[in-house]
């Protein structure tokens, strides 16, 4: 059988994060075009990594969806790919530094729009195409999923991550598609909402039935889909991504439904005294742990705004 290349997202959670992290925040500021921010970011990556990097990128990255990748990487015999926002596709083992940017919305960190330049998020693509053609690895490994297919067009990808990763590197994907043997059966997108056209045939979609499935919360959903699919895949020397996707998504609808409790939706200021007694109790808890224990008490807040409040408080505490 093939190797398997597990391509999933970075995290927000970082060990070795310090006041001199490379942060995007530094250079979304101002007003500033996109041209200028995409060479002033790239500029800065490629200055600090070769003086500064010191960490391996598998290291970098904390929290439960790491945790979960770290355990695939460790169990089966695949090698595991980043979706980094701030340093472009990153191999497991690449030498890199602490750093702050993010597709996701509602962070200080959060890689803009630009929607007088562009049509809704069609920037990110802009962004992931430019930072990995001027990617400090060029000289270590493909850096876009298109080069890795090109290189590797028999081998199988499992590409997982949450929807505004994904859509960032769609057209890398749909780039590298006609470089694989039989694409069909090498790729399968794992992510919760629809995506390309031109990708429909490789989605696996998860949604909430699957994470009481897997026991575990959204935020590892689609992690631990990949490493369910790895499991089988490596366990049955399957040679089929597409047949197998499709008999989970048959086993999973015989599942009989379990009952879901809507949480009780609490307001802004019930989530800020929420978060203050928490790191008075946990003083070292991160944000995904505080809202794993948040939801699991029964509450109900929108993600990227909690983890915004989270971070404020977090930071205001001396």
């Amino acid at each position: 059988m093939s190797n398997i290349h597990l391509i999933t997202t970075c995290t927000n959670g970082k060990n070795g994060l310090s006041n001199g992290t490379l942060s995007l925040s530094k250079y979304t500021s101002g007003h500033i075009s996109s041209e200028m921010l995409i060479n002033s970011w790239c500029s800065a990556v490629n200055s600090a990594i070769p003086a500064s990097a010191s960490v391996c990128a598998v290291d970098l990255y904390k929290g439960g969806h790491w945790a979960t990748a770290k355990a695939i990487l460790k169990e089966y015999p695949i090698d595991l790919w980043i979706i980094s926002a701030g340093l472009g596709l990153l191999n497991h083992k690449d030498k890199v530094l602490p750093y702050q940017a993010t597709f996701a919305k509602g962070y200080e960190e959060s890689i803009p729009s630009y929607s007088h330049q562009y049509v809704g998020k069609s920037f990110h693509r802009t962004w992931w195409k430019e930072i990995n053609e001027r990617s400090p690895f060029k000289l270590q490994h493909p850096t876009s999923i298109t080069a890795l297919m090109k290189k590797n067009n028999r081998d199988y990808f499992i590409i997982c991550g949450s929807p505004d990763y994904i859509n960032a590197i769609e057209l890398d994907i749909i780039n590298g598609l006609q470089h694989l043997n039989d694409s069909q059966k090498q790729l399968l997108i794992i992510t919760s909402k629809k995506i390309n056209v031109r990708l429909e045939s490789f989605l696996f979609k998860s949604n909430q039935h699957m994470a009481q499935w897997l026991k575990c919360n959204m935020l590892m959903l689609n992690i631990s889909l990949a490493r369910y699919l790895v499991k089988e895949f490596v366990g049955s020397k399957a040679d089929n991504l597409h047949l197998l996707s499709q008999q989970l998504t048959k086993k999973l609808e015989n599942l009989p439904e379990r009952e879901f409790k809507k949480g009780i939706r609490r307001s802004l200021e019930e989530v800020n005294a929420y978060i203050l007694n928490l790191l008075i109790r946990q003083p070292g808890i991160s944000a995904t742990q505080a809202l794993r224990i948040f939801r699991d008490g029964g509450n109900s807040f929108e993600e990227k705004r909690f983890r915004v409040v989270f971070k404020a408080i977090a930071e205001s505490k001396p």
